[in-house]
């Protein structure tokens, strides 16, 4: 292909990327309103989960992405299609909000009986007021206002459905944290029982 063809492809793909995680947040949505949710519980490597969509994201972003992820993989029950879905929003919302940024780490530790998985860049941070309306349904938080503005609220819904939450950290000038948490076990998992001293 000459320089202008790749270019085309390039946009072309980047453009079908867009439309397709936008039907994928308006079906989500929807079927979360009508009560239609389920949960597909497995026991996920949320190393090789992250890596993943990291890998796909790659071939979109011109920024450089970076993983953190020390010690054993860390693994937790859940539903792997939608923690990836909540992972790529995450992503997604950083590269979109954070215009001067140069590197995107996406972090994952173990923490008590939780991991905590968080999104960070090393743009210009958020001022209070785009912070609140961060999870506000159909407010995207750009000065343009594209996108649907749900990718934050599914990305919430989604880890409370799973038993976490989501945070955000950011600092004008210094950058912005989104983070989730999701406990180990599977929501109403009973704790292993310990036996009796004899």
């Amino acid at each position: 292909m000459t320089d202008n063809q790749a270019r085309f492809v390039s946009t072309i793909s980047g453009n079908c990327h867009t439309v397709i995680a936008l039907a994928e947040d308006l079906l989500t949505q929807a079927r979360i309103d009508a009560g239609m949710f389920e949960l597909h519980l497995h026991r996920v490597n949320l190393r090789t989960l992250a890596s993943t969509a990291i890998s796909e994201l790659q071939q979109l972003h011109t920024i450089q992405f970076a993983l953190d992820c020390p010690g054993a993989p860390p693994r937790v029950w859940a539903d792997d299609a939608l923690i990836r879905q909540a992972m790529t929003n995450l992503i997604n919302n950083a590269v979109a909000h954070a215009a001067n940024a140069s590197l995107i780490t996406v972090r994952i530790v173990n923490a008590d009986d939780q991991v905590l998985i968080s999104v960070s860049d090393d743009g210009d941070g958020m001022p209070e007021a785009q912070r609140k309306e961060l999870f506000t349904r159909f407010s995207s938080g750009r000065p343009l206002q594209d996108g649907t503005g749900l990718g934050l609220v599914i990305t919430r819904q989604i880890v409370q459905m799973h038993g976490g939450d989501v945070f955000v950290d950011s600092t004008p000038g210094r950058g912005t944290t989104m983070l989730f948490s999701l406990p180990e076990r599977a929501p109403g998992m009973a704790l292993p029982r310990v036996a009796a001293a004899s």
